[in-house]
């Protein structure tokens, strides 16, 4: 069996992703080579898929989060990444009143097909997004805390 990272778990799927379907994107805070955005998951996918599929984004998550959710409903397969989870409460009217709602205010006409990454551990953040499952209730919310399922294998 082969050992992994979970940063390299995940590198991997979006790399597989991003190979299997064109829509597939991602957008984060320095997401392009040589950062390779938080904790380096990102690292060479944009040399490899080039800077059109792996943008860099401003500092502010509720535009991440609102550029995705945008891009989604008009077609594309986005992945945002937010750098740490104690930051998704800057963008819960993006992920709450727009994200989790859209397919229901629609009649089901239109989908978000949107992921949102970003990490959280003890020593790198005290928030948890636990509490917030219930609120967000439109959304399917997936915690990887092992290799195994950080890229749903």
């Amino acid at each position: 069996m082969r050992q992994l990272t979970i940063r390299e778990s995940l590198r991997e799927a979006l790399f597989e992703e991003m190979q299997c379907d064109p829509a597939v994107w991602l957008l984060g805070e320095d997401s392009q080579d040589p950062m390779g955005g938080s904790y380096k998951v990102t690292l060479d996918l944009s040399s490899q898929f080039g800077t059109r599929r792996v943008r860099n984004a401003p500092i502010s998550e509720a535009a991440i989060i609102g550029v995705g959710v945008g891009a989604a409903i008009t077609g594309s397969r986005p992945v945002v990444e937010i750098m740490y989870m104690d930051f998704l409460e800057i963008a819960m009217d993006q992920l709450v009143s727009q994200a989790a709602k859209i397919r229901y205010m629609s009649g089901g006409q239109v989908s978000v097909p949107l992921v949102v990454r970003c990490q959280g551990a003890p020593g790198r953040g005290c928030t948890t997004f636990a509490a917030t499952r219930s609120v967000v209730c439109a959304c399917a919310m997936v915690e990887g805390h092992y290799v195994s399922n950080a890229s749903g294998r």
